[in-house]
């Protein structure tokens, strides 16, 4: 065994583990510790960067050679997921991605209050002589229940408080479990918590089940990033050995308990007082919050562990704080899990007589079609770009992540989060860098950046801000002395071609979707456009660049955090609950890797469109 000590910021934590472990394994153990691993510990995104600060350790390897400079070798500086734990040693752990700007805005829960869990306020009769009905049966009787079930541990308490109550209880239950028992009326202490768990954030939601109002809201960095960028990394990392899934359940599960906690504690609603916890999310998301072998959904034909919505008591998890009913939304299939469930019933495509089309980018590109008469869906694999995991200086949406670029007075002028000296690019930035450089005719229609001969006038002067190093050119989108890392912000040649491939699977799966329905895209009424990214990119970026077809411009619409909204209207809607069921059944999925016409548009759409 060896000590790790890590210092981040002003907090300083050591941790005993196993010599072998890596250095990024380690730090993973250590509570609301993160480093950027995108690519889940295989050492080829390089952005696992620690400094270590003292302790013996293994020369650097070819993969680290790679990424790191000499003299960031020099400094200390190593990749961890590379390094072996071999003694005691001391790391800085760079903290750039603690504030980051996560969506949980959206268009917020309209409809008629009907929670999943209810809470009735009862004076029973007493018993006697002419009435030895049991204890249960006086409860059961008073609340409607449809196939009641009632927990051992529940069924222990009850005739004790009964008693001690005098008969004046409140009841808590959903649509068949009888939950809990407690003293006097306590009716107007109803709270839920909606939960959106994103692959690389997520969203809580504290709900006042009696009004409906959102009392408050919290969000943060999914912590099991540390295990990759995207689903494939965490369904890989999970399958490299015994306790592997365990450590990502733990990680999120973990995760989950301290939002709802610090939502509680900070506006003094007692812990007692929330009886529900409603979850959203991709597949693999809800199958490693559960616990459940997710290694099916990687490999053809992508087989889930299960896909319907799940209902349990919190006891069921190991640690969690809160005695209350646990429920997830059900899924579609292995990539359209119920985060997309979520959105079809928080836009209400599902109901409309028009055309819709939902497109969801986050780690993975969901895409919906459909109406009230058929829905169809599709999962392509483009978010990563789009989230900075395959970008050379990509960021998720941080503090100091170029988040939008602009030409004035002939050169590149950009914002970042927080306003704060540029660290990287996020999302929004990556559409807008691309979109500028192919309007000012720097880049061509095919992704290609032009040689200095090719440009003249106003995209020449542009042309000074391309320089060529050991990966081929690229352009500084921010210069060594303005930026926080000491060293150019650059958006290259590959990290264009990384955006030609992300757009052109959304392209060909918005193609494909239309092909399978029989429709144009002139057919359709309405884009929703969901999620972080959808709310923070340039619409009009995104039509210069291809994301979305030009058509649909002015019928486009950021809808926010559909996912988030769909699980407090579950909450707060038992029939809405009930409609996830539903649309989870009636939407067909189309698999888009054996599907020939998916094959050649995607070919098509590589390019971008010409200026």
């Amino acid at each position: 065994m060896s000590t790790v000590k890590v210092s981040h910021g002003d907090r300083i934590s050591s941790i005993e583990v196993e010599d072998g472990l890596s250095l990024l394994e380690a730090v993973s153990k250590i509570k609301d510790m993160h480093i950027d691993a995108s690519c889940g510990g295989k050492g080829t995104c390089g952005k696992c960067k620690v400094k270590v600060l003292k302790g013996e350790l293994p020369k650097p390897s070819l993969s680290e050679s790679k990424f790191l400079s000499s003299k960031e070798l020099e400094d200390g500086y190593r990749l961890s997921c590379m390094v072996p734990v071999i003694g005691n040693v001391d790391v800085l752990v760079n903290g750039i991605n603690e504030n980051s700007n996560i969506l949980t805005e959206h268009k917020g829960f309209t409809g008629k209050i009907n929670p999943v869990i209810k809470k009735k306020y009862l004076t029973l009769s007493k018993p006697s002589l002419d009435d030895q009905r049991s204890d249960l049966s006086r409860i059961l009787e008073s609340i409607p229940l449809k196939n009641p079930q009632v927990s051992l541990s529940l069924r222990r308490k009850i005739p004790t408080l009964i008693r001690e109550s005098e008969y004046l209880i409140t009841a808590v239950f959903s649509s068949d479990t009888l939950l809990g028992v407690e003293k006097g009326n306590t009716e107007d202490l109803n709270y839920g918590i909606a939960i959106d768990i994103g692959t690389t954030t997520i969203a809580a939601y504290l709900i006042d089940m009696n009004t409906g109002d959102i009392v408050d809201t919290i969000s943060g960095l999914n912590s099991q990033k540390i295990f990759g960028a995207d689903v494939i990394s965490r369904i890989e990392y999970s399958m490299q050995g015994p306790g592997k899934l365990e450590l990502l359940q733990n990680k999120i599960v973990t995760q989950i308990s301290d939002l709802c906690i610090f939502l509680a504690d900070r506006n003094n609603v007692s812990r007692n007082n929330i009886y529900s916890v409603i979850l959203a999310g991709n597949t693999t998301m809800l199958h490693l919050f559960f616990g459940i072998d997710p290694a099916g959904i990687a490999v053809a034909p992508f087989i889930p562990g299960f896909l319907g919505s799940m209902e349990l008591h919190s006891s069921a998890f190991k640690d969690f704080p809160l005695g209350c009913a646990v429920f997830s939304l059900p899924s579609i299939s292995g990539y359209v899990g119920a985060d997309i469930v979520s959105g079809i019933l928080a836009t209400n495509m599902h109901e409309r007589e028009e055309l819709s089309l939902l497109i969801d980018i986050g780690t993975n590109g969901e895409i919906v079609l459909g109406n009230k008469d058929k829905l169809f869906c599709c999962s392509t694999a483009a978010g990563p770009a789009f989230e900075g995991a395959h970008i050379t200086y990509g960021l998720g949406g941080i503090t100091g992540a170029v988040d939008s670029a602009v030409i004035e007075n002939d050169m590149i002028k950009i914002s970042t989060i927080g306003n704060e000296k540029a660290l990287g690019i996020c999302g929004s930035g990556i559409i807008d860098i691309v979109a500028v450089l192919l309007k000012s005719g720097l880049v061509e229609f095919t992704g290609r950046i032009k040689d200095e001969d090719e440009v003249e006038g106003s995209a020449a002067i542009l042309l000074q801000k391309l320089k060529i190093d050991k990966n081929g050119p690229a352009f500084i989108i921010e210069e060594a002395s303005k930026t926080g890392i000491s060293d150019d912000v650059v958006f290259t040649q590959g990290d264009i071609r990384e955006v030609q491939l992300a757009k052109a699977a959304i392209s060909a799966g918005i193609l494909s979707l239309l092909n399978k329905a029989g429709r144009e895209i002139s057919d359709i009424d309405h884009l929703f456009l969901a999620g972080g990214f959808g709310s923070y990119i340039s619409i009009k970026s995104a039509a210069d660049i291809g994301l979305i077809p030009a058509e649909l411009l002015e019928k486009t619409e950021s809808v926010g955090n559909t996912a988030g909204l769909g699980a407090i209207s579950s909450a707060l809607s038992e029939e809405n609950y009930k409609k996830t069921k539903e649309i989870a059944k009636i939407t067909e999925y189309v698999e888009l890797s054996s599907d020939s016409f998916f094959n050649m548009k995607y070919m098509e759409e590589m390019v971008f469109p010409e200026y």
